[in-house]
């Protein structure tokens, strides 16, 4: 059949040969911490050869797409425009031959950039208070009804850090060693989940104590509206009633 010659498509090896060849020495992709396994989940992202294996390793990365995928299980997903959520679909899109031919025609700056934005390194990394929230809010949200509560402190503007099984004492120490911030907790005490959208704090913690205590249920909804869930959903109370944790 004649007609005009159509670019010879890569394999899927061949295209991550040069794809990850490429990121090898491209600054932004190097400079990522070797601890955090990014730079894995990152090429494993790229070489999955559909959307759905591709959102496995998204999922893997990214504790903001995880708090997504947790909000629309439980309907609690804000409706409306939402940059971070339609960037995520726009790289699910993405596959390893549509890169290798991008860098072969050197006109990959689009989708270095929108690796970037999703995967938060680079031009485009996440803050600590960030990723301190989401981790605390896929803890929260994970939570079994009516299980143990978790033990919180509870930082300025609106940040609350969980450390387990720790005292009050020993997470206020994790946070500052882990250079996460400085300065006492203003808060601290228990979070229990109550029904599935339905949370019970207190601020009994005996080693801060709270101005306003109330500082806390807005921290955890501003955060909740901050990550894309609708707040109107969800109730979070105070507990009065307990004076020591």
């Amino acid at each position: 059949m004649s007609g005009t010659p159509q670019p010879e498509r890569y394999s899927v090896g061949d295209a991550m040969k040069d794809v990850e060849s490429f990121l090898r020495g491209w600054k932004p992709f190097v400079d990522l911490p070797s601890d955090t396994l990014l730079q894995t989940q990152i090429l494993a992202f790229i070489a999955a050869p559909d959307p759905q294996k591709r959102r496995t390793h998204l999922t893997a990365a990214s504790t903001l797409y995880r708090l997504h995928q947790l909000y629309r299980e439980q309907d609690i997903f804000r409706p409306g425009r939402n940059e971070k959520a339609e960037r995520f679909e726009e790289l699910l899109a993405l596959d390893a031959g549509a890169l290798a031919d991008a860098i072969r025609e050197k006109r990959q700056k689009d989708i270095l950039g929108l690796l970037q934005f999703c995967f938060e390194f680079g031009r485009h990394p996440a803050q600590p208070k960030h990723l301190l929230m989401r981790e605390f809010l896929l803890m929260s949200f994970t939570l079994e009804v009516g299980a143990a509560p978790i033990k919180y402190s509870a930082y300025g503007g609106g940040v609350l850090y969980s450390g387990g099984g720790k005292s009050h004492d020993e997470m206020a120490r994790d946070f500052v060693r882990y250079g996460l911030g400085g300065g006492q907790p203003q808060a601290g005490g228990l979070l229990s989940r109550t029904a599935p959208l339905t949370f019970v704090y207190d601020v009994s913690s005996t080693a801060f104590r709270s101005g306003d205590p109330n500082q806390v249920r807005e921290g955890f909804l501003q955060w909740l509206r901050n990550t894309g869930g609708d707040t109107d959903k969800v109730t979070i109370t105070l507990d009065s009633t307990r004076t020591d944790a």
